[in-house]
């Protein structure tokens, strides 16, 4: 019976909310405004999660991000050297517009950096002044700030999302994503209707996202990527399910997966989804070389059931219709 390989990555929603509200990103769909009734994931959410991960010996890259500002978290550091405790050789990386540095001492990115992470990418916005000030603030505290600072995509050595050598360490200093022309944040998808209007542009088309990342939210749940800012389609909880392996190849996923490597976006929040993935003729494995399980009849009725329960249920996060919700609703 087929195996998924484990996740290239992990992402970790340490925080659900945010102290920007911009407009292209999917927190509008799930939130009326910034900084209001943030969620934060708590200790024992976390170290049960990397426990699980040390449990199944994952390499996979632990990126703190999704749905909210990871640096507005009261234990952010013990959090982060709670993963590097459990997990000492799996990359761990920081995705922040920086907010939440500012109100604590300067030496805090030192410490985080060198008791836990690996790299801190940290999200430029044209008009917001976080990563300005942290930049020059970091410049500052050289040669005592011993970790490279590159921009990126100017500098390809400040890509984020590249594999590094273990104690490799560095800042990434992101160009505005909403203006970037190139590199790994340039497209902006449409964050499965949450962001901008759904469309049927990927329709037919492949998407990696569930064989390759796996997404848990600030209280263990987790749903089909990060994409799915309102947890519409449910694949489990770390605390309730227990076990993360077990999860990641439950019925739910993989009959998400049968159905995205036909490139059948047709169900759940995947209905109208745009994001684009890379490499998608190598699934369902990294090299290419694996084939799902044989569809059957039988198969088939398990895999739509499965999929049914899956979008069953009331969403994960509450639900805050966009302007083009709206105006559909209207008409119906």
């Amino acid at each position: 019976m087929y195996k998924q390989e484990p996740p290239f990555a992990i992402q970790v929603e340490l925080v659900e909310g945010c102290n920007l509200f911009c407009d292209f990103c999917g927190l509008q769909g799930i939130r009326e405004g910034a900084n209001k009734n943030l969620k934060f994931m708590e200790q024992g959410v976390a170290d049960a999660l990397a426990q699980q991960i040390k449990d199944v010996h994952w390499n996979s890259r632990i990126e703190f991000a999704m749905h909210g500002e990871p640096s507005l978290h009261p234990d952010l550091l013990t959090i982060v050297c709670l993963f590097r405790k459990h997990l000492p050789d799996n990359q761990l990386m920081i995705t922040s517009n920086g907010g939440g540095f500012l109100n604590r001492p300067l030496t805090y990115i030192s410490t985080i950096m060198e008791n836990a992470v690996d790299i801190l990418a940290l999200d430029q916005y044209d008009g917001i002044k976080f990563v300005p000030k942290i930049r020059e603030a970091l410049r500052e505290m050289k040669p005592d700030f011993k970790y490279p600072i590159y921009e990126y995509p100017a500098e390809p050595k400040g890509n984020p999302h590249r594999r590094v050598k273990r104690r490799e360490k560095f800042v990434s200093i992101i160009q505005d994503i909403s203006k970037a022309a190139k590199g790994t944040h340039s497209l902006i998808n449409n964050h499965a209707g949450c962001g901008s209007p759904k469309n049927d542009t990927m329709q037919g088309k492949r998407c990696a996202k569930p064989f390759r990342e796996l997404s848990v939210r600030w209280d263990g749940s987790i749903a089909i990527c990060c994409n799915d800012w309102r947890g519409l389609y449910h694949c489990g909880n770390i605390v309730k399910d227990n076990f993360v392996d077990k999860i990641w190849q439950n019925d739910r996923f993989m009959a998400a997966r049968r159905r995205l490597l036909l490139g059948l976006r047709d169900f759940g929040p995947c209905h109208g989804c745009d994001a684009k993935s890379y490499r998608t003729g190598l699934l369902p494995d990294k090299f290419g070389k694996e084939t799902m399980d044989p569809l059957t009849p039988e198969r088939t009725a398990l895999e739509n059931a499965a999929i049914d329960a899956a979008v069953s249920g009331p969403p994960l996060a509450p639900i805050v219709l966009r302007p083009w919700e709206v105006i559909q609703v209207d008409h119906t």
